[in-house]
């Protein structure tokens, strides 16, 4: 395992007002200081390129999405996962560098137990054909966008729910699909999944982070990669969470899985029978989504985090631009459900292949 060093380097302010103990007054100087780094971040230019890309919608716990607040019959909600390609110039070199954002294996996270056991309790044919729907692959949307596995110098998620590293970077026995990329995880991400409480379990695959220690550069908080795109270091959801940040040449924003839609970060503006009613009953700004609970109040300010990091959408400034890595997606089996605004997906700029130089290496 590879710690991170140049040309990577920390974002100010955010580990200093984390360093406060106490959980109200460190919520009171986060806030101060994510404003204060999103405007530096802004200052560094905006990234080169990002695509979004749609993989999988799927079921997920209705309980779960908004912390118990959602009132409607329908056990789950919709979700779909997406992936960001994001392109940016590396500090220093100026070299252009491509990060997948939550690439996710779906066929292989279907061995996390929770999924496994919605799997055996529905039948395939529900589970593949009624409760999900598969958008495409990492490996098409790839090519679909001129690049090659070979292209890809890391891969990232916001935290390790459901994932199985293995395919992408060896481990298996079988030759990594991704030859040059390498992981950025936080190092409390890391040091958790491979050490998992029982009550953590449920969500991870049986051992989906055993790969190659030469794969992995451990984070140590927020984490500038290069013009225009960060890592934010966001825990609660997991301990390790953290968030993409980009900066494009109009706005700011934010991707996890913190928030199930942008209305999780200004839940009285929800139109979703019971969020505005519970918001407003216990005074939140922000509304969880809570299936694991590790640290509620840590999470609580991470959400605040990346609400003043990313600020108004531009589609809509009532709104967060905030973009989940699983969005709240509107389906017939759940009813009432539906976000009650979906922002337009963030692209920007033109991805281009690695020179073949880089390749070859």
């Amino acid at each position: 395992m590879i710690s991170a060093s140049a040309p990577f380097r920390p974002l100010p302010l955010l580990p200093e007002a984390r360093a406060e103990r106490s959980p109200g007054p460190r919520l009171q100087k986060l806030r101060r200081a994510a404003q204060e780094a999103r405007e530096a971040f802004v200052r560094e230019g905006p990234v080169a390129a990002v695509a979004t890309c749609d993989l999988i919608t799927f079921p997920y716990p209705t309980l779960f999405a908004f912390s118990g607040a959602a009132l409607s019959p329908a056990p789950y909600v919709m979700m779909t996962n997406r992936m960001q390609v994001v392109q940016f110039a590396e500090a220093g070199t100026g070299q252009r560098r491509t990060l997948l954002f939550n690439p996710t294996d779906y066929e292989r996270g279907h061995a996390a137990p929770f999924y496994r056991a919605l799997r055996e309790r529905y039948g395939a044919f529900l589970s593949d054909k009624v409760m999900s729907t598969r958008h495409g692959t990492v490996q098409g949307y790839l090519e679909q966008l001129g690049l090659t596995p070979s292209d890809v110098d890391y891969l990232a998620f916001d935290h390790l729910h459901i994932q199985d590293l293995r395919g992408w970077l060896g481990g298996d026995g079988a030759p990594p699909v991704f030859p040059r990329a390498r992981l950025l995880v936080q190092r409390a991400e890391w040091t958790m999944v491979k050490h998992l409480h029982p009550m953590q379990h449920v969500w991870f695959v049986p051992g989906g982070a055993d790969i190659p220690d030469e794969r992995v550069v451990l984070l140590d908080g927020d984490t500038w990669l290069g013009q225009g795109a960060a890592l934010l270091s966001t825990p609660g959801h997991t301990q390790g969470n953290m968030s993409l940040a980009v900066a494009t040449a109009n706005e700011v924003f934010v991707v996890s899985e913190n928030g199930v839609s942008t209305e999780s970060y200004t839940p009285l503006l929800s139109r979703i029978p019971g969020v505005r009613r519970f918001a407003e009953q216990m005074g939140w700004e922000v509304v969880l989504n809570g299936n694991t609970r590790e640290d509620s109040l840590e999470q609580y300010a991470s959400m605040v985090v990346e609400k003043l990091f990313a600020g108004p959408s531009a589609h809509d400034a009532s709104f967060v631009n905030f973009h989940p890595s699983s969005l709240l997606t509107a389906h017939l089996l759940a009813p009432g459900l539906g976000p009650t605004v979906v922002l337009p997906a963030p692209n920007t700029g033109g991805l281009h292949p690695t020179p073949a130089l880089r390749r070859a290496a």
